[in-house]
């Protein structure tokens, strides 16, 4: 989970599960999503050919 600080705007990722419960609780942060970069699939692609082939 991400929390972010809302006094220094800074976010957290935090995965202690007492540790996330305190961040819940304190009005000081709140709970934000972070989108992972989607992975680009190689499926379909092809290498460029090399000079001479």
């Amino acid at each position: 989970m991400f929390f972010k600080n809302l006094q220094t705007d800074l976010v957290w990722e935090v995965s202690d599960p007492t540790h996330i419960k305190r961040c819940q609780n304190d009005e000081d942060y709140e709970e934000v999503k972070i989108e992972e970069p989607k992975k680009e699939s190689k499926k379909g692609k092809q290498s460029p050919k090399k000079e001479g082939e």
